[in-house]
């Protein structure tokens, strides 16, 4: 058990140094092609900062663990619009543009209630795999064709030929490291007896949440919300039409209820839970178009006590 600690501390250390070099890398490359932070956050940083996701829920497809596989989706996005975006609120109010709430929000509300309705029979079939990986690419297309020009004064370096180096090579840090700390989690998880879903749900999903958290945290620190913000939502878009539409076409995903919760198969009702989220947090949002102090503290709160509640229904 020590060891596991001193790999857990170790690798939170090597996730917050890596994070720091692949936000100011990200700022640097904005800058050389001039667009905006907030599109970096949606494409590039987003992408990047699930591939834990990917390894995670392309493997557990593979091995028929459905439950793992969409389980850590579906936590993932939870704790990313929960969790991380109520922590970076308490440290700083979040500014938030229109184009957040009413086009990425909207995508992201959209994405998740496809999943709902793809999940209601108990699995997702390869064709609403396709479905979701095509809708996916169409939406990361018109991101390309309608980039956003960055409307920031150009107060610092752009990028040159090493910062692209230094983005890649900390992005390969920040996935390295999560791994480390996903598996002492998994472990601990497996020990308790926790459920294949309740692990996917919590324990993996704030492991591989990790890069999220620390690229979004320092961001905030360095006031550039559209990068912090636009990393949660773009992860959050990418998990779910992207992680899970590849996992069901490798393998067709078939989930196993494990118990219910007000007459709802425990999977569908977290899939519920995480639209309410939304709902809740796009209408923070939408109030003077910003996450405040006090709203980070809601949505803090009550991600924990979701990560709590799963953990409670979840056990054998």
């Amino acid at each position: 058990m020590l060891i596991q600690i001193t790999i857990l501390v170790v690798s939170l250390v090597v996730l917050s140094f890596a994070a720091n070099y692949l936000v100011n890398s990200s700022i640097k490359i904005a800058r050389k092609w001039k667009v905006s932070e907030m599109f970096i956050g949606l494409t590039i940083v987003a992408m990047g900062t699930s591939a834990p996701e990917i390894a995670v829920s392309v493997f557990a497809a593979l091995k028929g663990q459905g439950d793992l596989s969409v389980g850590n989706v579906i936590g993932s996005n939870i704790f990313n619009f929960g969790f991380i975006l109520g922590l970076v609120a308490i440290i700083t109010p979040q500014i938030i543009t229109k184009k957040t709430v009413y086009r990425d929000g909207m995508v992201l509300l959209a994405s998740t209630g496809m999943i709902l309705l793809f999940m209601s029979d108990m699995k997702i079939a390869m064709w609403e795999g396709f479905m979701l990986l095509a809708t996916f690419v169409g939406y990361l297309t018109f991101l390309v064709i309608k980039k956003d020009v960055t409307t920031e004064e150009d107060d610092g370096a752009k990028a040159a030929a090493k910062d692209y180096w230094i983005f890649f090579i900390s992005l390969i840090f920040l996935i390295k490291s999560s791994d480390f700390t996903v598996s002492s989690a998994v472990y601990i998880a497996e020990y308790f007896q926790i459920s294949a879903w309740a692990i996917g749900a919590t324990i993996v999903a704030a492991g591989t949440s990790l890069p999220e958290v620390a690229t979004s945290v320092i961001a905030t620190l360095k006031k550039k919300f559209g990068l912090s913000v636009g990393n949660v939502i773009g992860s959050d878009i990418f998990n779910t039409f992207g992680i899970i539409g590849i996992s069901s076409i490798i393998a067709p995903i078939t989930l196993q209820s494990k118990g219910q919760i007000f007459g709802i198969a425990d999977s569908l009702f977290s899939v519920g839970l995480l639209i309410a989220t939304i709902l809740l947090i796009l209408y923070f949002m939408r109030t003077g178009w910003k996450i405040s102090r006090k709203e980070g503290i809601i949505i803090f709160v009550i991600a924990i006590l979701r990560m709590g509640f799963e953990i409670y229904v979840g056990k054998f």
